[in-house]
């Protein structure tokens, strides 16, 4: 069940407990015992509650005096002081981020997204993008269509911003970025499988290129119990004159 790989037995049992709790618990379940995890996989109990530990400080699990212990709520952590896809984050935070189910729409009429982007018709791709197997986020990407052609027939990876590199050489340097919270709509509850007037996160971001021209709008919505959002702030300390 183990193998003589040089890694110490724990770490081998914390990888087995993690694969474990990933494929057959969600948020809020209770854990086998630590007698129970002795017996499943053969090993003393000194080894078992290490793994435990370290799991705990994972933020994988957590105990509960005399309720036993659970598997925590997991959260994405994402770092809005950098330009990057929300793709490109979580791959490097070892999550895997899949586009479920994807449309285009091609939008001719009014919409406010024009006058952002300054173009006359806008290529609106939808996704539904879920997280490690869990329906995660609602994403909206408009484009001014005329910037990337046939792009509905050749866009087959998941990081969109990393595809507008290398297809269009459409790059981006800076954006502006809005997050205020909002309550799930029938749609987005049915979605994303949670209840109607639950929580979400609402995320507007408008990107540039090197020469400060708009290029890029998102209108993207998030499960606000699977997502933290870092901003780091600085204190700029102005000269007496």
């Amino acid at each position: 069940m183990f193998s003589k790989n040089g890694i110490p037995l724990y770490i081998q049992l914390k990888e087995k407990i993690l694969k474990d709790i990933k494929e057959n618990y969600k948020a809020g379940d209770i854990i086998l015992t630590e007698a129970k995890f002795e017996a499943k996989y053969e090993v003393s109990r000194i080894t078992v509650r290490k793994a435990i530990e370290q799991l705990e400080k994972d933020n994988i699990i957590e105990k509960k005096q005399g309720k036993g212990t659970f598997v925590k709520e997991q959260k994405i952590l994402y770092d809005a002081n950098s330009i990057g896809s929300l793709t490109q984050r979580l791959t490097k935070q070892n999550h895997a981020l899949k586009t479920k189910s994807i449309e285009y729409e091609i939008i001719e009429g009014e919409h406010y997204v024009k006058d952002l982007l300054k173009c006359d018709t806008l290529l609106c791709i939808k996704r539904f993008r879920v997280l490690d197997g869990v329906p995660f986020a609602l994403m909206l990407n408009y484009l001014d269509i005329n910037k990337v052609p046939n792009l509905e027939r050749n866009f087959k990876i998941e990081s969109l911003y990393t595809f507008l590199k290398d297809e269009y050489s459409i790059e981006f340097y800076n954006a502006e970025e809005t997050v205020e919270a909002k309550d799930a709509s029938q749609a987005e509850s049915d979605k994303l499988e949670i209840k109607k007037d639950a929580s979400l996160l609402s995320l507007h971001r408008l990107s540039f290129d090197k020469n400060n021209n708009p290029v890029e709008f998102s209108d993207i919505v998030i499960k606000a119990n699977m997502y933290k959002h870092k901003i780091i702030l600085s204190n700029d300390k102005m000269s007496n004159m």
